[in-house]
């Protein structure tokens, strides 16, 4: 091919790199929160190694190293899981703190404290009678 072309060729890439870009961001736009990505990998990992363990245990393979891959799928999915689910845990802390404080800003200062000592005596009192009944 003639260099002319390969010119003209990149000159039209040169003019479709905004176009690209903002395809690219609409696309990312489209993406399910990191979140969601994590939990749906342990997923499919733990599924996965537990699809593994049922054919390793049924075709009678019973060696340490024909183990290993399902025992490796099934805690790398499990810890995905648990680190998935500890994230929307705190994600569910946070906005509870939040909608707490806001609710507690509303009050005069008196009643405030009496609110936060309140629900610190009974957090306490729930505290020492799950360790008086362990």
């Amino acid at each position: 091919m003639d260099m002319d072309v390969y010119r003209a060729r990149i000159d039209e890439y040169r003019d479709r790199i905004p176009e690209i870009r903002e395809r690219i961001d609409e696309w990312r736009e489209e993406l399910p929160e990191p979140e969601v990505i994590e939990t749906a990998a342990g997923a499919a990992m733990f599924g996965l190694g537990a699809v593994a363990a049922v054919w390793t245990s049924l075709s009678g393979r019973r060696g340490i190293w024909a183990w290993f891959l399902p025992a490796v799928l099934l805690t790398g999915g499990a810890a995905l899981l648990i680190a998935g689910a500890l994230q929307i845990r705190e994600e569910r802390i946070e906005v509870a703190e939040e909608t707490v404080r806001a609710e507690l800003g509303r009050l005069d200062p008196i009643a405030r404290a009496k609110v936060m000592k309140d629900i610190a005596e009974e957090q306490l009192s729930v505290l020492t009678r799950k360790t008086e009944t362990e």
